[in-house]
């Protein structure tokens, strides 16, 4: 089991020598008067809060309401970006300025607020993806197009500044990640931002001598919440640059999008859009690219409207009742449930796993699934199963912490304050749990207590006592009372040990 590089503190009996957090750490539980229970001793339980009633049955009269109606889309933003002019000779591009023009425009007809920017560096690139994420705080709709080099690595989709220093052929893992722009930080900073409803499209990744190379694809990425991506052709495929020297000064992606668009009827939901678009562009190249999208876009979202379109029901809401809002919460509390029935798995999948758990795991990763990488990751650092690897487990905690899932982001900043298989930073390590433990992670807020102590901040005792009591009725690493069995197996809760270390060890 994993165990807390940030241990909670021991009863009084350990020595003068322990180190000053610890320290700090008794004394706040003891003034919240919690030492029983991290003793093991169940201390007055009646004093511990009851759970809240469920929530009423429906009337069996009850009429269901009507949806609501669609809503104008009235602050929409387009970020379009074609980068043609590359640095290497090899990499210089036929279409993408045109593209992107073409595209602002169309946009433009639709009344969005677009920026439209070409031959950008990387740097330029974050920085201008950053700035419209902040323009667009609170937008009903934003839209991202990208035309221009782009590959695939390690499942992650990178696009690239003209600044690119070497052939996109001889690209490898480092380069990607420090030369250029994921696809996940463009989504987390629209996600950020709260934008309603999030439409990235990638015009990237071309083969014959124009955009890409011949071996790489953008790989299939799922999207997040309130979010549709969308590629210029299927997962792990190329695309053309042009439709030749006969034809129009376009992709034919671009080129379709364009026309599309200008043709779309304003009640058409945008998914109906890139099903035809899929149609235009697959026939125009006889098959030899098929563009896709994947999308968990909620209710109906049109490029002028938005139905209901970003937002998860609201918990307890009765069969027939609308239920959702601008900004419905599902609560606090049952973010941290979740957040424990994940890590109760997460821990538990680790520790019982055999060959064709692993490979499940390794599928469910790949498909996406962040609870099957943060697995994968605890697998590597605990080394019980596999040869220990600190920096695999960093690799598979950052691709789930990416996209946002708070048990990723606490493990991998655990492992930073540690410096195990990354550098030691306690400045990263802190945003790491500051994120994860606004996310509901009790652990993270555990853990973010600690670092701030370590990096010499003034201790707040009633901080401390509030997390504290929230961990003691809520132990890590223990199931919540009827969450359903992992199939496979055994049906064991556990408390994850306390670990005490010497002092001066990390």
């Amino acid at each position: 089991m994993k165990t807390n590089p940030f241990p909670v503190a021991m009863p009084s009996t350990m020595p003068s020598t322990m180190p000053l957090t610890r320290r700090r750490l008794l004394a706040a539980m003891l003034g919240a008067g919690l030492l029983p229970l991290h003793a093991g001793v169940t201390a007055n339980p009646a004093a511990a809060p009851s759970p809240s009633s469920p929530p009423a049955a429906p009337s069996a009269r009850s009429v269901p309401t009507a949806p609501p109606a669609p809503t104008a889309a009235k602050r929409r933003y387009a970020l379009v970006i074609g980068n043609a002019r590359y640095a290497v000779p090899a990499n210089a591009l036929v279409n993408p300025v045109n593209d992107a023009r073409l595209i602002a425009e169309s946009l433009r007809k639709r009344q969005f607020d677009v920026t439209l920017l070409t031959d950008l560096t990387t740097a330029q690139m974050e920085t201008a993806v950053d700035e419209f994420a902040t323009r667009a705080k609170d937008a009903d709709l934003a839209l991202v197009y990208f035309a221009g080099h782009a590959v695939a690595v390690d499942d992650v989709n990178y696009l690239f500044g003209v600044d690119l220093a070497l052939p996109l052929g001889e690209v490898r893992i480092r380069t990607a990640q420090q030369s250029s722009l994921s696809i996940k930080r463009v989504s987390q900073a629209l996600r950020r931002s709260e934008v309603r409803a999030r439409l990235m499209v990638l015009d990237a990744c071309r083969t014959n001598l124009t955009r890409g190379a011949p071996s790489a694809g953008l790989v299939h990425t799922v999207p997040a919440g309130g979010e549709l991506i969308a590629f210029s052709t299927q997962p792990g495929a190329t695309a053309e640059d042009g439709f030749g020297n006969e034809g129009p000064r376009h992709s034919p992606y671009a080129y379709y999008f364009a026309q599309g668009l200008d043709a779309l009827p304003a009640s058409a939901p945008v998914e109906n859009f890139f099903k035809q678009l899929t149609g235009d562009v697959q026939v125009a190249t006889a098959y030899r690219q098929i563009p896709h999208y994947a999308s968990s876009l909620v209710g109906t979202v049109t490029f002028t409207t938005l139905a209901d379109g970003q937002t998860p029901a609201v918990p307890g809401g009765k069969p027939g009742q609308a239920g959702r809002g601008p900004s419905p919460t599902l609560g606090r509390d049952l973010i941290k449930a979740r957040m424990s029935a994940w890590e109760f798995e997460i821990e538990r999948g680790a520790k019982y796993l055999d060959e064709p758990r692993l490979a499940s795991l390794q599928a469910r990763a790949k498909a996406g699934d962040v609870v099957a990488m943060t697995t994968l990751g605890l697998i590597a650092e605990n080394g019980e199963h596999v040869e220990q690897d600190y920096q695999v487990a960093a690799r598979w905690y950052q691709r789930a912490a990416d996209q946002g899932f708070a048990p990723a982001q606490t493990y991998l900043g655990e492992l930073t304050g540690m410096g195990r298989g990354v550098p030691k930073n306690y400045n990263v390590a802190e945003r790491l749990f500051r994120e994860a433990a606004e996310a509901g992670h009790r652990r993270a807020a555990l853990d973010l207590l600690d670092v701030r102590a370590r990096m010499g901040e003034p201790m707040n005792p009633q901080e401390w006592i509030s997390v504290l009591q929230d961990a003691a009725l809520n132990p890590l690493g223990m199931p919540a009372p009827g969450m359903p069995q992992i199939q496979g197996l055994p049906d064991m809760p556990w408390v994850r040990p306390p670990v005490m270390r010497a002092p001066g060890r990390p």
